[in-house]
């Protein structure tokens, strides 16, 4: 019986030894293995090396601290869509107190300057205004408008596109300052093929990118939407 316990003993040094031997001939092993600091269990004498147990300790903290920056972005991204919530909201109930489409239009355009960080707006509407006193409204192109045809992938589609203006469309949108504009959105307007866009440009080349999420944009194209449809001519 004190044979195989020898034996036993003998064989768990000789693994022992051989794992030191190792780990000494490979380094970096716990550089490729980072996860197993977590679990190791080391005792810590005192002396002037840094230990193993300092290295873990200097692992989690690196975790933690990735950790808290992960939290207090997740914070952030939910204050600012708190935020971006309740401007919508008040933009809603401003656009449904106007009482004329003249308003709509310049409150809109000052919202998104001002509340939403905007610096171009713009609506065209391929459609007849219901008023006869809405007729000299520049928005106002006409069901047969020639340019129509520039915005028919968003109108198709009857979901916003975000990225790069075409030159065609800046100078349809934005003919004053097309130079300026870096990146913008185009939100569709009305139900089916629509009966216009809604244009938001940046300066910021980056602003606005194919990438991005479009859930806000898609609220606000059917909030504006609902508010033009009783001022749209119905063919």
């Amino acid at each position: 019986m004190s044979g195989e316990k020898h034996r036993s003993v003998s064989t768990s040094m000789e693994e022992e030894e051989s794992i030191a031997a190792y780990l000494r001939e490979h380094p970096d092993f716990f550089d490729r293995h980072a996860q197993l600091l977590e679990d190791l269990v080391i005792p810590h004498s005192c002396g002037g090396a840094v230990s193993l147990v300092e290295y873990q300790v200097s692992v989690l903290r690196d975790q933690v601290h990735d950790m808290r920056r992960r939290m207090q972005s997740l914070a952030n991204n939910a204050r600012d869509n708190e935020a971006l919530s309740q401007r919508l909201h008040q933009l809603t109930l401003t656009l449904v107190e106007c009482t004329r489409l003249d308003e709509v239009f310049s409150y809109l355009y000052q919202a998104m300057c001002d509340d939403f960080k905007a610096d171009f707006a713009a609506i065209r509407l391929f459609a007849q205004p219901a008023s006869e006193a809405d007729r000299g409204l520049g928005e106002f192109l006409g069901e047969s408008a020639g340019e129509k045809a520039l915005f028919s992938q968003v109108l198709a589609s009857s979901k916003p596109i975000c990225g790069h203006f075409k030159a065609d469309q800046l100078a349809c949108l934005f003919p004053d300052q097309a130079n300026e504009v870096g990146s913008g959105a185009l939100l569709p307007l009305g139900r089916k093929a629509g009966f216009g866009v809604l244009a938001i440009g940046s300066r910021d080349p980056q602003r606005f990118h194919p990438g991005m999420g479009t859930l806000f944009l898609r609220q606000l194209g059917e909030i504006v939407s609902r508010i033009l449809i009783p001022h749209i001519a119905v063919a």
